[in-house]
C-alpha cells in the first residue's frame, strides 16, 4: 500500500482481493476473493476435494489479516496445487509478496493476472500493479497502470458498485503521482539551477584567481627587470672601471719607473700644458734640481769634515 490520500479517510488504498477490510496501515477498502473464489467452485462439491481447499484459502487469509505473511504465502502455495491455473490466487500471492517487500515477485504475478480474460482481474491487479511500481519509484510505470486500470473498467458493460469505486481510486492515484513527479520535477530542476550557479561562482572564482596570479607574476617580473641593470650601463660601469685600471696600471708603471725616465714624460705630458703652464713647471723642476744638488754637496762635505775629524 502506497502512502497516498484520499478525500474521505485522506490515505490511499490498496485493492486487496484476500479476504474482508483490514486495518493494517490506515483503513483501506479490501476486495473479497474468498468469496468470489469460492462462489466458483462451490458446485464441486461432489468432487470431495473442496474442503481442503477451502481450508487452506480460509487459513491463508486468516494469516493474511494476521500479518503474517510468511504463513499466508505457505497456505496459497498449497492451495494453487490443487488449482494451478486460479488467477485469484496468483493475484492473492502477489498480495502477499507486496506486503513482504518482494516488489519484483509481485508485479511479476500482477502482471500474469493482467492477462486474464476476467476484467475485473485485470482491473484489480492493474490498479495493485500501479502501486508496486510506485513502491520501487517507477513513476511513468505506475501511472500507465492507472490509467489502464481505468481503461479496464470502462470497457464493461455493467460496472459493478466495486469497480467504480475502484475507479476513482485509480483516477485520485494518477493524480496524486502526476503531482509528485511534477514536484520532483521541479525539485530537480532547482538543484540543478543550484549546481550551475556554484559551478559558474566556482569558474569565475578560479579565473579571477588566474588573473591574480599573472598579475602578480608581471609585477615580480617588473621589479625584476629594474633591479637588473641595463646592458648600456654595464658597459659604461665596464668601461669605467677599466679606465680606473689602466688609471692605476699607468701610476704604478710610473711609479717603478726610474726618476730619469720620469722626468723624460714630462715633456710630454707638458706638450699639453699652456705655455705658461710648462714655463713654471720647468722653474720648479730647475729650482729642485739645484736645492737637490746643494743638499748632495752639503752631505758630502760634512761627511768628509767627520772623517777628517775621526783621524
Amino acid at each position: 500500500m502506497i502512502n497516498m490520500f484520499n478525500k474521505k479517510n485522506k490515505r490511499c488504498k490498496l485493492s486487496f482481493f484476500a479476504g474482508s477490510s483490514l486495518q493494517l496501515e490506515p483503513p483501506f477498502r479490501g476486495y473479497k476473493l474468498l468469496s468470489i473464489f469460492l462462489a466458483g467452485i462451490l458446485g464441486w462439491s461432489s468432487i470431495g476435494w473442496i474442503d481442503p481447499l477451502a481450508d487452506k484459502i480460509r487459513e491463508g487469509n486468516q494469516l493474511y489479516q494476521d500479518g503474517n505473511y510468511d504463513g499466508a504465502l505457505d497456505k496459497y502455495v498449497n492451495a494453487q496445487i490443487d488449482s494451478p491455473k486460479t488467477p485469484q490466487l496468483d493475484f492473492n500471492i502477489a498480495d502477499v509478496q507486496y506486503k513482504r517487500g518482494k516488489y519484483n515477485e509481485a508485479s511479476q504475478l500482477f502482471e500474469k493476472v493482467i492477462k486474464s480474460d476476467d476484467i475485473g482481474m485485470k482491473a484489480k491487479s492493474g490498479f495493485n500493479l500501479g502501486n508496486t511500481m510506485y513502491r520501487q519509484g517507477k513513476m511513468k510505470e505506475a501511472l500507465e497502470c492507472y490509467k489502464k486500470t481505468v481503461d479496464y473498467i470502462n470497457e464493461t458493460a455493467s460496472a459493478s458498485t466495486e469497480l467504480d469505486a475502484l475507479k476513482n481510486d485509480a483516477k485520485y492515484n494518477y493524480e496524486y503521482v502526476e503531482k509528485k513527479m511534477k514536484e520532483q520535477q521541479q525539485k530537480q530542476q532547482n538543484q540543478d539551477q543550484k549546481d550551475q550557479q556554484q559551478k559558474e561562482d566556482q569558474e569565475k572564482k578560479d579565473e579571477q584567481s588566474d588573473e591574480n596570479k599573472g598579475e602578480d607574476k608581471e609585477k615580480q617580473e617588473s621589479q625584476e627587470d629594474k633591479q637588473q641593470p641595463t646592458p648600456e650601463d654595464t658597459q659604461e660601469k665596464n668601461k669605467d672601471k677599466k679606465d680606473e685600471n689602466q688609471s692605476g696600471s699607468d701610476n704604478d708603471k710610473q711609479k717603478d719607473q726610474p726618476e730619469g725616465q720620469q722626468q723624460q714624460q714630462r715633456p710630454q705630458e707638458m706638450k699639453q700644458m699652456s705655455k705658461e703652464e710648462a714655463e713654471r713647471l720647468l722653474d720648479a723642476l730647475n729650482q729642485s734640481e739645484k736645492e737637490a744638488r746643494a743638499m748632495v754637496r752639503d752631505t758630502q762635505k760634512h761627511h768628509h769634515k767627520s772623517v777628517e775629524k775621526d783621524w
